[in-house]
């Protein structure tokens, strides 16, 4: 018996007194806890009891924390990493930003720049008019350079056309992506106008007059190149004008101007195909310069015309006795006056002394709102500038019933006695 209590009372005699024997056996996971419980225990302010729970030397201490695989140095770390990560979590949120920002600038530019394509005055420099250079090199389109880059547009000479009388447009525009039975594509860069120019001189159109072919070569003109045209005859003038003397050559015209007018009618009414004739080569020149802005502006135009088609009544030809407005609101007080002033019963003095006395609608509608704004707006004295020493009048109950109705009805459908 005496040996197992020697075994059991001692365990190293190199080892500390004050240590425990149990403490050297105590496992790394029950050290963690005591140092999670200890700050509790500081906490709830019976600290002298913690002090006794953890107390041991600072070798075995080092050696438990150690061993646990834990230590302070490596938790500060870890803690420096996780600020590390959440900068760099910052920093990726103010890249993703400012690329938005940049990606929404971009859009933005290129929707200003697509509504500039279209826009009247800047949608002409993104046009080109496409000519034969066989036609260009002719003496009646000399001027032909000069105007098309004095409006601003371009001029560029294509022997691929189909006939060398034809002049047509292309239109620049921004490519977008299109499907393509499943592929993706982008849609060209230049855009082929729907309208033509089939420019011919009366003398190369006399034979097609006198045959009574001209619609015939004018529609087949038409189909090769795919879109409407518009016939310019030059030197109809020249080509009739006639000497005062009678010699060969005037005698050797095969049509007249009655057949020319005759041809042109048919032309329209057959092969829908309008006649222009010019007789300067200025002429052909600010001719084709008109055609390109038409052309140029005619987007524009139809995006406009569909709005007001939207309403019941054509707004834009219905200006009469208008009043303009800026943008600053400079013009309200005139309109405000106006729209007193053309009221049945009305005059200009009446819509003067109405507006001096209710500064905007909004304030006449409110004093009408009250028990006695009929009877205060039929008491508003006008004075009768013309007739000098005349006593002032009244606007008087009737029209001041009527304002009555006109401002406060609900039914708009409402007449007006």
């Amino acid at each position: 018996m005496n040996v197992d209590t020697i075994d059991l009372s001692c365990e190293d005699s190199n080892q500390n007194d004050s240590v425990p024997y149990w403490l050297s056996t105590m496992p790394s996971t029950v050290i963690d806890l005591e140092e999670e419980v200890e700050p509790y225990f500081s906490a709830s302010g019976i600290s002298d009891d913690s002090e006794k729970i953890s107390k041991k030397s600072g070798v075995e201490v080092e050696q438990s924390v150690s061993s646990s695989g834990v230590s302070c140095g490596s938790k500060k770390k870890r803690g420096r990493k996780n600020d590390c990560v959440d900068s760099e979590g910052k920093k990726t949120t103010a890249k993703d930003r400012q690329a938005l920002k940049k990606q929404l600038a971009e859009e933005r530019k290129a929707a200003q720049n697509a509504n500039k394509i279209f826009k009247p005055g800047e949608c002409i420099k993104h046009m080109t008019v496409e000519i034969h250079p066989v036609l260009l090199e002719t003496w009646f389109c000399a001027d032909i350079q000069r105007e098309v880059s004095a409006c601003g547009a371009r001029l560029k000479t294509s022997s691929t056309l189909c006939d060398t009388a034809l002049v047509l447009w292309n239109r620049t525009v921004l490519p977008t992506l299109t499907s393509n039975n499943g592929l993706v594509q982008l849609t060209p860069s230049k855009q082929r106008c729907s309208h033509g120019l089939y420019i011919q001189t009366a003398v190369d159109v006399e034979s097609l007059v006198a045959s009574h072919t001209l619609a015939d070569n004018v529609r087949r003109v038409k189909e090769l190149a795919g879109c409407e045209l518009t016939l310019v005859l030059f030197g109809v003038k020249e080509y009739f004008k006639t000497s005062g003397r009678k010699t060969t050559n005037s005698r050797q015209k095969l049509i007249t101007e009655i057949d020319l007018e005759k041809a042109i009618t048919d032309l329209l009414v057959s092969a829908n195909c309008d006649t222009i004739i010019v007789n300067t080569p200025n002429e052909l020149a600010l001719t084709i310069v008109q055609f390109t802005k038409a052309i140029a502006e005619e987007p524009y135009k139809k995006s406009k015309r569909a709005l007001d088609e939207q309403a019941d009544f054509y707004m834009r030809g219905d200006n009469k006795k208008c009043v303009a407005v800026d943008k600053d609101g400079n013009g309200l007080s005139r309109l405000w006056q106006q729209m007193i002033a053309i009221l049945p019963l009305s005059s200009l003095e009446t819509s003067r002394a109405l507006c001096a006395q209710y500064k905007t609608p909004l304030e006449l509608y409110e004093s009408l709102q009250t028990p006695t704004g009929v009877t205060d707006l039929a008491n508003v004295g006008v004075s009768r500038a013309a007739v000098p020493g005349s006593k002032a009048r009244r606007i008087g109950p009737e029209f001041a019933r009527k304002l009555h109705t006109l401002f406060t009805a609900e039914d708009g459908n409402i007449l007006l006695d």
